[in-house]
């Protein structure tokens, strides 16, 4: 990885100083804070902001003990015996691995990895792509800021980083006309299809640039010899392919149909809602969006490609604040590739200042180092944060007195509990695949003690309830005969059938 472009260390007039902004070492110091400021954000305020990451890691010990991937739902008692596919049974063999040998350090580990290699591939793309050091900096900077409440160690932060990549290797492909990269897709995409289901929107991009120059002839757009040429397109079909090489063949696309119907969870989870603007850092999406925008009109060149990703983008970020990454890479990648356009051909940053990578390398691990040590990041801290944030103190009084089920809990905790609570079925948990669009929106009702709550009919059959406390439910059931509350931390209410 270089620091600039060779635009950008051209030499300064003979008499004249560089400017303080442009030197090596200025450059330097901003990429270290550039490529850890995330990480060290999430070091000095650890939580676990994935509430599904308790059934992740519980299906990652399932497939190592029974030595092969679900077809049945093992953890709900909703799901017993119904089909479920566990789309991302790679990455959730890799995290019960990683639990095994970290044990929760682990997944602070992953956290970790993850928000330092997200801006440093995002950075990657798009000085690769053509931006100066300075522009690629800063709408790195802003891209990264965007994703602040979706950082997670899930499968989610592969599909960032693979669709960065996709989006790299294309671009490149059409400007230099080097198209050898590409023919490491289908390889990208059976690991994409082994790890997360959005593997779905890296395949739709594709097909669009495959499929650009059908899109030029319909809008009569003469493209200057700088389409996906004909030779190549059986990449597309190769990628499809490559994605129906996993344990689930077909089964994951019944899946991504299945999610694509889906519409109450846009309003039942919190994560899966638009964006509001009521945080600083959605404004950071619009502000990509307007760059590149500005650098489509700026070029002069109105490639229709260049319309229907933003549209792609805009449709899909922004239905749903989970997805918002989506919007602010294809902008980045779109602005690159439009400025490159303003003028002259752009030098390709240089690749062989192996000394820089290292000294780079070695002071990014030193500042994660120093920030992990000074925040004291350990296995006690961890556990506390995870008490304080799930119900580990009713689950702990659950396992000391021998409560059984059938258990009726929430939504969000549904996740822990499948981890924390083997023994007994969950009734709800995150794996929307597995429990329908409908029972979604009826346990979003019932947390928030809506007329009807009464009936539900997993409620009736409970013997057993792990409910969040400040949820008005619980006070319900404190008049409701049937059940007696046993237990009440400021995380969750225990009561059992009377």
């Amino acid at each position: 990885m270089s620091l600039a472009s060779e635009r950008d260390r051209s030499p300064e007039p003979s008499g004249q100083q560089p400017r303080l902004v442009g030197t090596p070492t200025i450059r330097f110091v901003a990429l270290i804070a550039l490529f850890t400021f995330p990480a060290v954000l999430y070091l000095r305020d650890f939580h676990m902001t994935d509430p599904d990451f308790g059934w992740h890691l519980r299906a990652g010990q399932w497939i190592l003990s029974h030595h092969a991937v679900p077809f049945a739902d093992p953890f709900s008692s909703y799901g017993a015996g119904k089909p479920w596919y566990d789309y991302s049974w790679l990455f959730d063999i890799f995290f019960a691995l990683l639990y095994r040998a970290s044990g929760l350090l682990g997944f602070a580990y992953l956290e970790v990895a993850v928000r330092v290699a997200i801006p440093i591939v995002l950075y990657r793309m798009a000085s690769r792509l053509g931006l100066g050091f300075w522009p690629s900096a800063v709408l790195t900077a802003l891209a990264a800021y965007s994703c602040s409440s979706i950082y997670a160690p899930r499968p989610g932060m592969f599909t960032i980083i693979s669709f960065i990549v996709e989006m790299q290797i294309l671009f490149s492909a059409l400007q230099t006309k080097k198209f050898g990269a590409v023919l490491w897709l289908p390889a990208i995409f059976w690991l994409w299809a082994s790890i997360h289901i959005q593997f779905i929107h890296g395949l739709i991009v594709l097909g669009v640039f495959v499929f650009e120059p059908l899109l030029n002839y319909l809008l009569r757009y003469k493209a200057a010899n700088e389409t996906f040429p004909r030779r190549l397109m059986w990449v597309f079909p190769a990628s499809i392919l490559a994605t129906l090489l996993t344990p689930y063949f077909w089964h994951l696309y019944s899946t991504v149909f299945l999610y694509a119907g889906q519409k109450n969870i846009y309003e039942s989870i919190t994560e899966m809602r638009a964006i509001n603007f009521r945080e600083p850092y959605h404004f950071a999406v619009p502000v990509l969006l307007g760059t590149a925008a500005a650098a489509i009109g700026w070029s002069r060149k109105l490639r229709p490609l260049y319309f229907v990703l933003l549209a792609f983008a805009i449709v899909i970020g922004f239905r749903s604040i989970k997805d918002t990454w989506l919007i602010a890479i294809i902008s980045i990648a779109i602005t690159a590739v439009s400025t490159r356009s303003l003028g002259e051909e752009l030098p390709r940053p240089q690749t062989n200042a192996l000394k820089i990578r290292l000294a780079l390398a070695v002071c990014l691990i030193a500042v994660l180092a120093v920030a992990w040590r000074r925040y004291d990041v350990n296995s006690n801290w961890i556990e506390m944060s995870l008490a304080g944030r799930y119900p580990e103190a009713a689950v702990r009084y659950v396992e000391t007195h021998h409560l059984k089920g059938p258990l009726y809990n929430d939504f969000s905790s549904g996740g822990y509990l499948i981890w924390r609570l083997p023994a007994i079925p969950v009734s709800m948990d995150g794996r929307t695949n597995v429990h329908g669009d409908e029972r979604v929106k009826a346990y979003a009702d019932a947390l928030r003690g809506l007329p009807g709550w009464e009936k539900d009919p997993d409620l009736n059959a409970a013997n057993l309830i792990i409910w969040p406390t400040k949820s008005p439910l619980p006070g319900l059931l404190r008049c409701d005969p049937r059940f007696k509350q046993v237990y009440s931390d400021p995380q969750a209410t225990v009561f059992v059938r009377q």
